[in-house]
C-alpha cells in the first residue's frame, strides 16, 4: 500500500516512512496497519493536551504552542485536527522535525485520511498556482493597491484575512491609510529638477530610497518563496529589509539568502532584525545573537506587541470558542501569552544592549512623545512611530499622526534621535509628507506581502519601482531635488482638536 505522505519530497510506503522517522530519532508506536485514528486525534483538542496531524504524522503540541512566534491560539483553535493545509502554507518543511523533541511524535493516522488530507492540499496549491500564472504581466501594476488586488484575487479567504486582518473594528487600520489625507504639499516653481536623488540612509544603512520593508510575518502564506523573495527584491533594489521575528523561514535561511545576494550583486544588503521579547529569555537572546553574527545592521524591538491582540475576523475563521464559563473574577488577570513576555519594561534595555555588541537599537511601535523622549534617555537610536498597523490596540494614533503631534510640540526631537513612520503609506508623495515633518524615513509592510504573493521577487521588485517612481516624480512637482531640501513650510495640514 503506498502511504500518500510527503517526506523528504518524496511519497514512501508505509514501512519506508517509518524505517525514516525512526533513522531520525522520530520513532512511532504505530506498526504494520495499527494507526492512530482521528477520533483519536480529535480527543487531544485542549490548550493542555493539544495533538495536530501534518501529512499524515501525528504530533503532541501541548508544550510547544505556548511558545509559538505566531501565537498560541492558532495551535488551540486547531488542536485535535489535520492542519496540513494551515500549517504547509506558511511553515517550510520539517518545522515541526526541527522544534519538537522526538517524543511528541506520536505516531501516524490512516493513509486513507491523509490521503484526503493531502489531495486537499494539493488541489488548493494547485489552483493557486495555476490563477497566479494568469495574472497580468507584473510591469501593467501601476500602483501598491493594484499588487494587493492582484493577491487577492486568488488567494484564499484564509490567507488574504491574515495579510489584511485587524484589531477589533479596525478603526487604527483604517485611520493609518487616512491619516495621510489630512495633509497636502505646497510645491515651489520654477526650480531645475532635472537631476534629481532621493537617496538617504535609513537605519544607518545606505538605502536607494527613504522607504524600507518593515517586518512582517507569514510571507510564506502568499508565496512558496515567503520572506526570501523580499530578501531577494530588496536586494537587487537597494533597500533595506526588516525580517519579522516571526518569519516563515528560519533566520539562518533567510541570512543565508542575504550572503547569496550580497556575493551577486556585489554589494551589502541592508538587513535589520525584529526583536520580540519572549517570556523564555533564553529564546530572544538565541535568536538576537544569531542575529547579530549573521550581520544585520541594527535590531528593532517591537514594544507595542508585549501582550497578545484580538484580531476578531482572523478568530472566526480558526474557530476560535471563547468562554461563557460562570465566575466573578476579582483579582489580578494573569494569564498573558507566554511567547510575547508582558513583564517587557525599560529596565530590559541593558540586557539586550548587551546581546547587542554594538548594533544600534531601535523602538518599534511607539506613539507617544514622552516615551521618545524615554528612548533618547535611554541612549537608543531612534523610534518608529507605528500602531502595529492597526492589529494590537485598536483606536491606537497612527504613526503620521504620531509624527504631525511629536513636530507640533517639540520639533528639535525628532532631530535628535532618527525617527520613522510605519503604516498605512501607499504612495511616494505620502512618503515626503514623513520626510517633510522630520522622519528619516517610512516602512512599508503589507505592500510587500501581497506583492510577492502575487507575483515573487519580481513583484517586490515592482513595489519598490512604483514607490521609486512616484518619489522621484513628486520631488520634481515640489521643486525639489535632495530630501534634505523638504521642509515643514512644504506641508499644510487639517488642524485637529483632539484632547
Amino acid at each position: 500500500m503506498q502511504w500518500p505522505v510527503h517526506l523528504d519530497g518524496e511519497l514512501r510506503k508505509q514501512g519506508d516512512q517509518q524505517r525514516v522517522l525512526s533513522a531520525q530519532g522520530w520513532g512511532s508506536d504505530s506498526s504494520g496497519e495499527e494507526y492512530i485514528t482521528m477520533q483519536e486525534v480529535g480527543r487531544h483538542n485542549l490548550a493542555h493536551d493539544a495533538w495536530v496531524v501534518v501529512e499524515g504524522k501525528v504530533f503532541d503540541v501541548t508544550n510547544f504552542h505556548m511558545h509559538h512566534p505566531g501565537g498560541s491560539q492558532v495551535i488551540v483553535a486547531n488542536a485535535g485536527r489535520d492542519v496540513t493545509e494551515l500549517f504547509k502554507s506558511i511553515h517550510p518543511p520539517r518545522t515541526l522535525e526541527r522544534n519538537l523533541p522526538p517524543e511528541s511524535f506520536k505516531g501516524l493516522v490512516d493513509p486513507s485520511a491523509a490521503a484526503a488530507s493531502l489531495e486537499a492540499y494539493r488541489a488548493e496549491q494547485e489552483r493557486v498556482e495555476r490563477e497566479r500564472d494568469a495574472l497580468p504581466d507584473v510591469e501593467t501594476m501601476l500602483g501598491l493597491d493594484e499588487l494587493q488586488e492582484a493577491a487577492e484575487s486568488f488567494l484564499s479567504p484564509r490567507v488574504a484575512d491574515y495579510y489584511s486582518s485587524s484589531s477589533l473594528d479596525g478603526i487604527s487600520t483604517s485611520e493609518n491609510r487616512s491619516s495621510f489625507r489630512k495633509c497636502r504639499l505646497l510645491p515651489r516653481v520654477m526650480r531645475d529638477v532635472s537631476a534629481v536623488s532621493p537617496q538617504t540612509t535609513i537605519f544607518g544603512v545606505p538605502s536607494t530610497l527613504p522607504i524600507y520593508v518593515s517586518p512582517a510575518s507569514n510571507a510564506l502564506l502568499g508565496h512558496p518563496d515567503g520572506e526570501l523573495n523580499i530578501t531577494r527584491g530588496a536586494a537587487k533594489t537597494g533597500i533595506v529589509q526588516g525580517i519579522s521575528a516571526a518569519a516563515s523561514f528560519p533566520l539562518s535561511d533567510i541570512l543565508a539568502e542575504k550572503e547569496r545576494m550580497n556575493e551577486e550583486m556585489n554589494s551589502s544588503m541592508g538587513m535589520v532584525y525584529q526583536v520580540y521579547l519572549e517570556y523564555d529569555r533564553s529564546r530572544t537572546e538565541e535568536r538576537v545573537r544569531e542575529a547579530v553574527e549573521g550581520g544585520v545592521q541594527a535590531l528593532v524591538l517591537t514594544v507595542d506587541s508585549n501582550v497578545g491582540d484580538h484580531r476578531q475576523s482572523t478568530e472566526k475563521m480558526k474557530g476560535t470558542r471563547g468562554s461563557a464559563e460562570p465566575g466573578i473574577k476579582m483579582g489580578s488577570f494573569t494569564d498573558t501569552s507566554q511567547y510575547h513576555d508582558a513583564r517587557q519594561n525599560w529596565d530590559d534595555l541593558a540586557w539586550l544592549r548587551g546581546l547587542a555588541q554594538g548594533v544600534p537599537i531601535y523602538l518599534k511601535g511607539v506613539c507617544h512623545i514622552e516615551d521618545v523622549r524615554l528612548a533618547k534617555e535611554y541612549g537608543l537610536a531612534g523610534c518608529i512611530l507605528s500602531n502595529h498597523g492597526g492589529r494590537q490596540l485598536d483606536r491606537a494614533r497612527t504613526g503620521f499622526d504620531s509624527l504631525r503631534a511629536i513636530h507640533a510640540e517639540d520639533p528639535t526631537l525628532l532631530k535628535d534621535l532618527e525617527i520613522y513612520v510605519d503604516g498605512g503609506c501607499r504612495r511616494g508623495s505620502e512618503v515626503l509628507q514623513a520626510i517633510a515633518l522630520g522622519a528619516r524615513g517610512v516602512g512599508l509592510g503589507r505592500p510587500f506581502l501581497w506583492a510577492q504573493a502575487a507575483y515573487g521577487e519580481k513583484g517586490v521588485i515592482r513595489a519598490v519601482r512604483i514607490m521609486e517612481s512616484e518619489i522621484v516624480t513628486a520631488m520634481r512637482l515640489l521643486g525639489v531635488t535632495r530630501l534634505d531640501q523638504l521642509h515643514p513650510g512644504m506641508v499644510e495640514c487639517l488642524q485637529e482638536v483632539w484632547k
